[in-house]
C-alpha cells in the first residue's frame, strides 16, 4: 500500500492494522515457547511485537493497551535475561489472555472507546 493510500485511514485505523500484525506475531511466537521456553529468537520477536504494540497504542491514547503491552514487554525482557521462565502452561495461558485482551481493545469501535476504556482501566488498576 502506498503512502497516498494510507492518507485515507484514521490513526485508529492504522493502529488496528498494526495491532493485527503484532497480535499475530505474539500468538505465533508464544505458542513456540510452550515447547522451547528459552528460545532467543521467539523471545526477541515477542519483545519487539509487544514494544511495537505499546508504541502504537500510546500514539492513539489507548492507555489500557499501553499498560498491558508494557507488562508483556517487561516479561519477555526478563525471560531473555533468564530472570523468569515462561515454562508452564499457566504462564503461557496468562500471556495468551493478555494477547487476546490487546486484540479485543484494538477492535473496539471508535464510538465506543470512551465508554469501554474506563471499565477496563478500573480492572487493570485493581
Amino acid at each position: 500500500m502506498s503512502n497516498q493510500d494510507m492518507s485515507n485511514f484514521s490513526m485508529m485505523d492504522l493502529f488496528r492494522m498494526e495491532a493485527d500484525t503484532q497480535v499475530a506475531i505474539l500468538n505465533e511466537n508464544i505458542l513456540v515457547l510452550e515447547n522451547n521456553p528459552s528460545s532467543p529468537t521467539e523471545l526477541e520477536s515477542l519483545m519487539r511485537a509487544a514494544h511495537s504494540l505499546k508504541g502504537a497504542a500510546r500514539i492513539v491514547g489507548l492507555d489500557a493497551a499501553v499498560r498491558v503491552a508494557h507488562v508483556m514487554e517487561d516479561c519477555f525482557v526478563a525471560a531473555q535475561a533468564g530472570a523468569i521462565a515462561l515454562d508452564s502452561p499457566d504462564k503461557i495461558d496468562v500471556m495468551l489472555r493478555a494477547i487476546d485482551l490487546l486484540a479485543q481493545i484494538s477492535q473496539i469501535p471508535e464510538t465506543e472507546i470512551e465508554n469501554w476504556l474506563p471499565s477496563i482501566d478500573r480492572k487493570l488498576k485493581a
